[in-house]
């Protein structure tokens, strides 16, 4: 999320002509679904209040079309990666492997993660095309999380309170208070990331132990590398 949130990123979705704030976001980072009626966004978001989330769309591409907001956010993506990744020393071979996966993910279930495998990639192997790889994890991820969250009979906002970040991120993703008591929740969120484990491993088939060991820890440095970046400078 600290790139999707970054002062910076908004910035440059502004200076692009996609408005300020949550709008250029539901042309940009949900913009790589396309043209699709609005609740099919509102249904691959997920987590945000349907209204809120409805609203914001129908600002956005009164300004801005998603087609082209994608591919905005994804230049955005690869110019923050170069930044976060920059001297990196696995990034390389941390954007081998993912690749591999992305390529090898199935797309059942998943339209966001779809919408940004399909984003141009940079040619040049390095840091811009790593992180946006890494973008595209991010988002196979939370398909296969939301996935989780509906097979275990729990709505997004009930996920969303349960959650580590309870009603700061209710209120962030558009919900109205009061909001119900979940406290009765608590094993069942712990159902639901087993499950997201499980419905994730497959896309995982394509590297080998050692490989997806690798993947681990070069993602583990990569985090921690990005982070002391961003904490030194505002990219």
């Amino acid at each position: 999320m600290n790139w999707l949130l970054a002062p910076t990123t908004q910035k440059k979705a502004e200076e692009a002509g996609m408005g300020e704030g949550l709008r250029a976001y539901a042309v940009g980072r949900l913009g790589v679904l396309g043209n699709c009626p609005a609740d099919n966004v509102v249904g691959a978001a997920f987590f945000w209040e349907p209204q809120y989330m409805k609203s914001m769309v129908e600002e956005g591409r009164a300004t801005f079309d998603p087609i082209e907001g994608g591919k905005v956010w994804a230049r955005i993506c690869q110019e923050y990666g170069t930044e976060a990744l920059a001297d990196f020393d696995g990034a390389a071979r941390l954007g081998e492997l993912l690749e591999r996966v992305v390529q090898h993910a199935a797309p059942q279930g998943v339209p966001t993660f779809v919408g940004w495998r399909d984003q141009q990639l940079p040619q040049e192997v390095g840091p811009a095309k790593t992180f946006q790889l890494a973008q595209c994890m991010r988002e196979l991820r939370f398909g296969r999380h939301a996935i989780a969250v509906q097979s275990l009979g729990m709505g997004p906002l009930e996920a969303i309170l349960s959650g580590p970040a309870g009603e700061w991120n209710a209120e962030f993703f558009g919900w109205p208070k009061p909001y119900p008591d979940v406290s009765h929740l608590e094993s069942a969120r712990d159902e639901i990331e087993t499950l997201t484990d499980r419905l994730h491993a497959p896309d995982f088939e394509c590297l080998n132990d050692d490989e997806r060991a690798e993947v681990r820890d070069l993602s583990k440095a990569a985090r921690m590398h990005a982070t002391e970046r961003a904490e030194g400078a505002e990219f």
